[in-house]
This record gives C-alpha cells, structure tokens and sequence, in this order.
C-alpha cells in the first residue's frame, strides 16, 4: 500500500477586485479534483471569497494596491487553504464598507481558523475544512 501525498497548490495575485474571482475559481477546481463533495466546495469558496476580499478591501488602505497569496493543500478528508496579504496587518477600521460578517461566515463555515500576523507583515488566515473524500495523507 502506497502513503498518500499531499496535493498542493500556491498563487500570488495582485490585491485587487479581480483577483477574488479569479481564486474562487481556482479554489473551486482543485477541490473538485481532489474529490471534495458539491456541498463541501460551496462551503469552501465563500469562505476563500470572503478572505480573499478581506485582504482586498482592508489590507492596504492608505497605500499601493500588494499581494494576496493563496495556498490551497489536501490531507485525508480535509482541504486546508491560508490567505495572506502583505498589507496593513490586523487593524480595526471605522468606516468598514462592509457588514462585518465574513470573519464570523468563515469560522462557521471552516473547522479550523487561525488568524495571525503574517512573516513579513501583512495578515495570514488559515482555514481548514472537514471534507470526507478528499485524497492525502493523514495528518
């Protein structure tokens, strides 16, 4: 019996409005390559959508547009993917355009969140999702 590996894929996209469609989409096809349920992607998606656009929208205010990088890798019956952006950090933001729901859509959607300052600067989210049939190793 051969050990699992790892499947794993990594993007680096300009901190801007398209970028979030264009990882959805990508986030999409590999978990459904990897064998993730429908039910499972939808999940998924949103909450890479919600983070990706956190970073989009909060991450350089009073700056230049930078990075936002996804890495998307399996483990047995799991899909774990982390955002990070070389912006501002963690900081709170008055005049929000949003709602502030997605960190909380995130956390109900993901079995596991970290949130942490990211090397460099910037914010790094990490999300873990419970998805049975996904291919990898055990963790």
């Amino acid at each position: 019996m051969t050990a699992a590996v790892a499947a794993r894929e990594d993007w680096e996209l300009p901190a801007e409005p398209e970028s979030v469609t264009l990882v959805r989409g990508r986030v999409r096809a590999f978990a459904e390559e990897h064998g993730a349920s429908p039910a499972d992607v939808v999940d998924l998606t949103l909450a890479v959508t919600e983070a990706v656009t956190n970073s989009v929208i909060h991450a350089f205010i009073d700056r230049e547009p930078g990075v936002v990088r996804v890495t998307i890798s399996t483990a047995a019956d799991e899909l774990t993917v982390v955002v990070a952006d070389n912006g501002r950090g963690m900081q709170p933001r008055a005049d929000s355009p949003g709602l502030g729901l997605g960190l909380p859509t995130i956390g109900r959607l993901a079995a596991q969140v970290d949130m942490r300052e990211a090397p460099g600067g910037g914010t790094e989210l990490s999300m873990t999702f419970a998805a049975p049939g996904v291919r990898g190793p055990a963790r």
